[in-house]
């Protein structure tokens, strides 16, 4: 299956919970199920995914991996997958969650590879039994992105998940009225963050979200009651947000890329208006370094970082800069570079960046001086 749609319509939600019900039939009928599923995000190539299902098959059994993450290929991991999946299972769902994040440093998307791989597991693993891929992604037209090797080894039941209507929201929201206290909602109160989070967003977690702020408002001002005002209020605050929510959502090296021109325009002596791409892109190598994290090359973190003027989150520009001199791009951020960065460190992976300020602060101006006195 490919299941695809917005983020927040319960894409992962349903296909693990009809998981659930398979593996308990199963167990009724002395058979094990292996649901094997992973979050594309993380691994970003081929051969660290594959790792990674050995790593949820083995703890799923409660064995060894028998292979280590690295020093050997990808071929002897799959194999070691397929070990598993002959002596262990009698059939396997595999669930690629996120799966267009898996990009990887080439041209091609890692994703097409691995794809490839599993359709064909039932016969490159000699396995008797029933095997199915499940790959999960916000983008519709996925399939028009899959090299014709893959395409011609996964034909999915493509399932397209819509925004959820009012009706749906308000459906979801009543199940979570016990995260109050009873009678501390107010009748309007659902109804309400419904109707706002059918309009703006159709997303079930902003909704819950919306609905959690609001109670939070109440909280802080000592009412019993969430009241309409407090929604209004919570949607306020979510419209004034929604370009620092939207950095938190996105993929670790877009917020390394994202961070690299925060910083560059937070340390810079004179805090101009107008990033130059050059020495951001240093600056990113620089905190790439750093956190140990993969580098990808300039015109890959350019695309990263371009990509976010949809958003609102910055705006881009080419400059020439005269006859024989060539064309500089910059970056101008519309939203205070330092709050950018503090929202890109709640994330766990960044939180060690607050303790390089000096350092950080210093290779900036370094770059920025190398880059002016060229241009």
């Amino acid at each position: 299956m490919l299941l695809s749609g917005p983020s927040g319509t319960g894409k992962s939600l349903i296909i693990h919970a009809v998981c659930k019900q398979i593996v308990e039939l199963c167990e009724s009928q002395g058979k094990t199920f292996g649901v094997i599923s992973i979050n594309c995000e993380g691994p970003k190539t081929a051969d660290r995914a594959v790792y990674r299902l050995v790593k949820a098959a083995a703890d799923d059994l409660g064995v060894d991996p028998g292979v280590p993450q690295t020093g050997v290929s990808t071929d002897q991991k799959l194999e070691r997958l397929y070990e598993l999946m002959r002596e262990y299972y009698d059939g396997v769902i595999f669930i690629l969650d996120e799966i267009d994040m898996l990009e990887g440093p080439y041209q091609e998307a890692e994703y097409n590879s691995l794809i490839y791989q599993l359709s064909r597991a039932r016969k490159l693993a000699d396995f008797d039994g029933p095997i199915s891929l499940t790959t999960i992604t916000n983008y519709a037209d996925f399939m028009k992105d899959l090299n014709s090797r893959a395409q011609s080894s996964y034909n999915p039941d493509d399932i397209f998940f819509d925004d959820y209507d009012a009706n749906q929201l308000r459906s979801i929201l009543r199940n979570r009225r016990d995260a109050f206290k009873p009678d501390s909602l107010a009748d309007d109160v659902v109804p309400l963050v419904a109707a706002f989070g059918s309009q703006t967003h159709g997303d079930a977690r902003k909704a819950i979200d919306l609905l959690r702020w609001a109670g939070e408002l109440a909280e802080r001002r000592g009412a019993d009651t969430v009241t309409e005002a407090d929604v209004r209020d919570a949607q306020e605050k979510y419209t004034e947000n929604r370009k620092l929510r939207h950095i938190s959502g996105i993929s670790t090296q877009k917020k390394l890329s994202i961070y690299a021109v925060a910083a560059t325009a937070n340390y810079a002596r004179e805090h101009p208006e107008w990033i130059p791409a050059g020495p951001a892109f240093k600056t990113y190598q620089f905190i790439a370094d750093t956190m140990d994290a993969d580098q990808y090359s300039r015109e890959t973190f350019v695309n990263h970082v371009t990509e976010q003027s949809t958003y609102g989150v910055l705006d881009f520009e080419r400059r020439g800069k005269g006859r024989g001199r060539g064309v500089h791009m910059y970056f101008s951020l519309s939203e205070d570079p330092e709050t950018i960065m503090e929202t890109i460190r709640e994330d766990s992976r960044f939180e060690d960046l607050a303790h390089e300020e000096a350092t950080i602060s210093a290779v900036v101006r370094e770059r920025l001086k190398q880059f002016r006195s060229k241009n």
